[in-house]
């Protein structure tokens, strides 16, 4: 059974989404939060309907104004909410179990790549997405979605921090700079997957940022193995 992330740790199976009968304020919000991210996550924020949504619920059209004034107020949400707990989520809370991050990191990406499914090739990123689709249009959505991606460069510069200091990286690094540059390859490789509808791009990425950080790295290379 697939299920939808959303915000305070509930998690919402797709087909309760549609057929659940939700009484609690939490779980109702919760319900709308994962209908819609799932249908605009498959069709784009402008293609998909307040209507839309609703009919993926058991919900009225009523009872979706309660909890968002508007359409955009939903999708503020899904930003501050459902990509910023995706992204820690996916990417920034498994680091804490290795006690290399740079071997995290690595390992991370790879085990990302081997579990997404070949159907979510012409999905892309939901974040990339959204902030292809909606930076340009609507400025409160720019500013969310580019707190999502600082979010994630931050959390990945701490840990780069981190293996610095503990002599993981060499002292001359910008653990900033290799930041942006980690997420740079993790966010594009899946924008360049989906135009290109070519799975050997993931690897080939992977492969490139695994040399990279291999390269700026103090301890021998097998230690960075995945």
């Amino acid at each position: 059974m697939a299920f939808i992330v959303i915000p305070n740790g509930i998690l919402v199976s797709k087909a309760y989404a549609r057929n659940g009968k939700l009484r609690d304020p939490e779980k109702t919000r919760a319900c709308i939060l994962g209908a819609a991210f799932d249908e605009i996550y498959h069709r784009g924020f402008h293609d998909t309907s307040v209507n839309e949504i609703v009919g993926k619920t058991t919900l009225t059209k009523g009872a979706f104004f309660h909890y968002f004034s508007t359409k955009n107020d939903l999708g503020y949400a899904i930003a501050d909410e459902v990509l910023r707990e995706m992204v820690l989520d996916r990417w920034i809370r498994p680091l804490a179990a290795y006690k290399n991050p740079v071997h995290g990191i690595i390992s991370r990406f790879r085990k990302i790549i081997e579990s997404t499914p070949d159907e979510h090739m012409a999905l892309g990123c939901p974040l990339n997405n959204l902030t292809q689709e909606m930076s340009s249009v609507d400025p409160v959505f720019r500013e969310k979605l580019r707190a999502v991606m600082q979010l994630w460069i931050s959390e990945t510069e701490k840990y780069l921090t981190k293996a610095r200091e503990q002599g993981y990286l060499r002292p001359d690094i910008n653990p900033r700079q290799v930041a942006e540059f980690v997420v740079m390859v993790e966010e594009g490789a899946f924008a360049m997957v989906k135009n290109l509808r070519d799975k050997k791009v993931y690897w080939s990425l992977y492969e490139s940022l695994k040399r990279y950080l291999e390269s700026i790295s103090q301890k021998p290379t097998q230690q960075l193995s995945a």
